[in-house]
């Protein structure tokens, strides 16, 4: 079919309508009709009648699986002298896949965005997903579906045809990163390969597992459609693939403690005891395809999130190191930080500094307003730390290792440091550098003879002090210890 044909149907019945890359999606009151256009992506081809009657015919079999209730049939388009109507007496035209409408309130991506996402859906889920793994179907041709071959050409071709994006979608160094763990993946995990297949768990899976194609009315009606009939590469796999995708969507919308509940209650009732092994490496992949798509889209926000989930996903040794030197004005982050750079090649991004580039003055020049005033206001405050969260962060994609030199005073400025770097699954270190009064009294006295970017002074610690919370699990350091010794203890504690 033609665009024009389908405004044509959509004037005669009154469709809402919606497409995406291969279908064109029409929406009545309680049906929908999907039509698949005619393209060719080299994984997928619609291009002749027959086989968009064949995939048609495909999807309604594949998904029925699970949510018999939603497919219908398939649908004839007919048309006579420029007529067009679904399911007349004319001549065929094209096919469509014929579905109830389910209501786009209760879709598994809405609940999550409105919150309203409850423990007992994924429990429900969980179950259903494993019973539908366990008797999906299996053979000897299905299995090869699971061996080291097949997904590494899989993989492969993600990394082949991502290689355009690398410098503006990717970092190199995420790029090199992923590619060099999942090669290595494939070698120091033979076994595990061949164990799976062996224990059947290569399966017809769904091929397109996440919160976009659920539907949870209710734990008793839980619809999952839209799976993958087009190309059987896409769908015969590990089940740990399919769950993979599911966790993987999860954490993408930071919702952590579901992607937890799902895979815990999925083993529970699966007693697939290896998933373990296997699933960081599937979430990588799965993460990587988002990416790779959002990249063919040119839509370069959605790809750092779904390649810096996929590099999150990495064992720590791939990962760059994060120290936080947090503490009191005067207690000596600044010298730390500097031998930090020196000593490990950190780069240093310090709020002082930010903070005066940020409004355009030199970094020498003073601002000795009183407490929480001027260049010091609560709002400046907060756009210095999103600014060197931001940096950090940036330099950390690129490989670097990163000290952030700043007081963290406040509980909200470090959580948005936790918050931003677990997509990229780094835990920062934090560093309390303790200083006591007079030692701050004796520090601030030395630093008016010297030049210095920071406009901290005695009264100005005295008030910090009053304001300062504790940050959790800080590696708190003396700072009067010799600079040598406390370089030293942080470089021990993230092992550079």
């Amino acid at each position: 079919m033609e665009k024009l044909q389908i405004q044509r149907l959509i004037k005669r019945y009154g469709f809402e309508f919606t497409e995406t890359h291969i279908s064109w999606v029409l929406l009545g009151k309680n049906v929908v009709y999907k039509i698949k256009k005619p393209v060719d992506f080299g994984f997928l081809d619609y291009t002749t009648l027959e086989k968009r009657r064949f995939y048609c015919e495909k999807e309604i079999e594949l998904n029925r699986r699970l949510a018999e209730e939603i497919y219908l049939g398939v649908s004839e388009i007919t048309e006579n002298n420029g007529d067009i109507k679904i399911d007349g007496d004319n001549k065929v035209i094209d096919y469509a896949v014929k579905m109830k409408r389910m209501p786009q309130n209760r879709m598994m991506d809405a609940l999550i965005e409105k919150n309203e996402i409850e423990d007992s859906y994924i429990v429900a889920l969980s179950k259903r997903i494993a019973e539908f793994h366990l008797n999906a179907e299996t053979n000897d041709y299905i299995n090869q579906f699971g061996s080291i071959e097949t997904n590494k050409f899989n993989t492969d071709e993600n990394f082949e045809q991502t290689k355009g994006g690398v410098g503006e979608f990717i970092t190199q160094f995420q790029y090199d990163a992923i590619k060099d763990y999942t090669n290595r993946f494939y070698v120091e995990n033979k076994e595990l390969f061949e164990k799976r297949i062996k224990e059947q768990k290569i399966r017809d899976c769904h091929g397109d597992l996440y919160s976009r194609n659920i539907c949870i009315v209710d734990e008793e009606r839980i619809y999952v459609y839209d799976c993958i009939e087009f190309n059987e590469r896409f769908r015969y796999s590990d089940v740990a693939n399919d769950v993979a995708f599911l966790l993987m969507d999860l954490e993408n919308y930071s919702r952590y403690d579901l992607s937890d509940l799902f895979f815990e209650k999925y083993v529970e009732f699966s007693k697939d005891l290896d998933l373990k092994k296997i699933i960081g490496f599937y979430k990588v992949y799965r993460a990587y395809v988002r990416g790779k798509i959002a990249f063919f889209q040119n839509n370069k926000e959605e790809a750092d999130r779904y390649f810096d989930l996929a590099f999150g996903y990495l064992p720590s040794e791939y990962k760059p190191k994060v120290v936080v030197l947090s503490g009191l004005t005067g207690s000596g982050k600044t010298t730390v930080a500097k031998e930090l750079q020196r000593k490990a090649d950190f780069v240093v991004i310090s709020s002082d500094k930010v903070r005066k580039q940020l409004v355009g003055m030199d970094v020498y020049e003073k601002d000795l307003s009183d407490y929480k005033k001027g260049i010091y206001s609560e709002e400046m405050t907060q756009r210095v730390y999103d600014e060197i969260i931001n940096r950090a962060y940036g330099f950390v994609r690129e490989g670097e290792n990163v000290v952030l030199d700043a007081t963290f005073i406040k509980k909200w400025q470090m959580d948005k440091v936790f918050e931003r770097f677990k997509k990229l699954g780094i835990k920062p270190l934090v560093v309390f550098l303790k200083l006591d009064e007079q030692t701050a009294l004796e520090h601030f006295k030395k630093r008016g003879k010297e030049k210095s970017i920071s406009d901290g002074r005695y009264e100005i610690f005295v008030k910090q002090k009053n304001d300062f919370e504790m940050p959790e699990d800080a590696l708190v350091i003396d700072a009067k210890r010799p600079i040598v010794k406390i370089v030293e203890k942080i470089l021990n504690r993230v092992g550079v």
